[in-house]
Formats: structure tokens, sequence, C-alpha cells
């Protein structure tokens, strides 16, 4: 099994590692790439593809369009068939229950002409589960070093004293009362 390599990035390096998973900020939207092992990139439900697909369903649509319903599964799209009389999207979140679907969701348009429904995109969802032992170059404490660290860094000597500083309606306090502006003993 190959190992996967992991990569933020703000662009697509012209040459792509093999194997590799990146991770692209595009404006206010991130994509994902996952190469396969000839770095080769291969898109992952990334905006571009969404609109690309989006757009190219919708150019297909009477000039009035169709609205686009929700539905929890094949069943719940299967349901509204009696009371559609018009083209519609129908984005189905748990799309399994189509034998074509393997995982994920799925957009189906209703065509009323033919009373069917047409697959126009699946959207599989990744799941990945990592492990502490296949991180490379993970820090040499183990998780309950890490956690015990954390857990220690809360807690020193003077906490008891600081836990007494507060703030209330824009004022500092020391235990629950209002610290002068001036300064001038150390009586509060």
């Amino acid at each position: 099994m190959a190992q996967i390599q992991f990569f933020k990035v703000t662009s697509l390096p012209s040459t792509l590692q093999p194997d590799s998973f990146y991770y692209l900020l595009n404006g206010d939207y991130a994509e994902s790439y996952l190469t396969n092992a000839a770095g080769e990139a291969k898109s992952l439900g990334n905006s571009a593809m969404i609109n690309a697909l989006i757009t190219a369903a919708l150019s297909s649509l009477p000039s009035s369009g169709a609205p686009v319903l929700f539905a929890a599964d094949i069943a719940a799209r299967d349901a509204l068939e009696d009371d559609l009389t018009q083209a519609v999207f129908v984005l189905v979140q748990d799309a399994t229950g189509d034998p074509t679907v393997e995982a994920g969701a799925a957009l189906y348009a209703w065509n009323p002409a033919t009373s069917s429904w047409l697959k126009v995109a699946e959207y599989e969802s990744m799941d990945i589960e990592l492990t502490w032992d296949a991180i490379t170059g993970k820090p040499v404490s183990t998780p309950t070093q890490i956690d015990a660290a954390v857990s220690a860094s809360h807690s020193h000597a003077n906490k008891a004293t600081l836990d007494k500083f507060s703030e209330a309606g824009g004022l500092a306090r020391f235990n629950g009362a209002a610290i002068p502006a001036e300064w001038n003993s150390t009586n509060w």
C-alpha cells in the first residue's frame, strides 16, 4: 500500500507528487485533489468541477429554470414523484439506494415528459481514518504524554491567586472587587 503525502498549497504545482493529497485554497473555498501513482491529479468535489456540472445541467433546462429540492434518501426522492408537474433537481443526501451509487450523495433531474429520473452527478464523501502510528514526522511524545503536558500547563503554584482575577462590566476585578485605577498600595 502506497503512503499518501499531504500538501497545503495556494496553487497546484506544475509537477505533482505521486500518491499525494493536495489541499488548495481557492479564494473563499478550499479544494482538494488526489494524485495517482503517476502524479496525475483527480478532482475531489472541487468547486470548479461542481460549477461545471451545475452549469451543464442548468443549460439543459427550460428558460424558466427548475427548482432544487432536497431529499434524505432515494425513497424520499421517489415519494416526490406524484406531485411533480415540472422539471426539478433533487439533491439526495444518501443516494446508496440507487444501485449505481456506491457511497455519498447524488443530484437527480426529474423529466416530466418521460416521468423518469436522470442522475446528473454523484458526490462521494471521503472518510479518512488517520492513526497516530501512520503520521510521518510526528512528535516523539505519545498522545498520553501530550495530554498530560496540556493538563499540567493549566496547573502551577500561583494558580489559586491568578484565578481570583476576573473582568466584569468592563472593569478588572480581584476576588470579585473592582481594582482601583491607581495602585497606591498592595492591600486590595
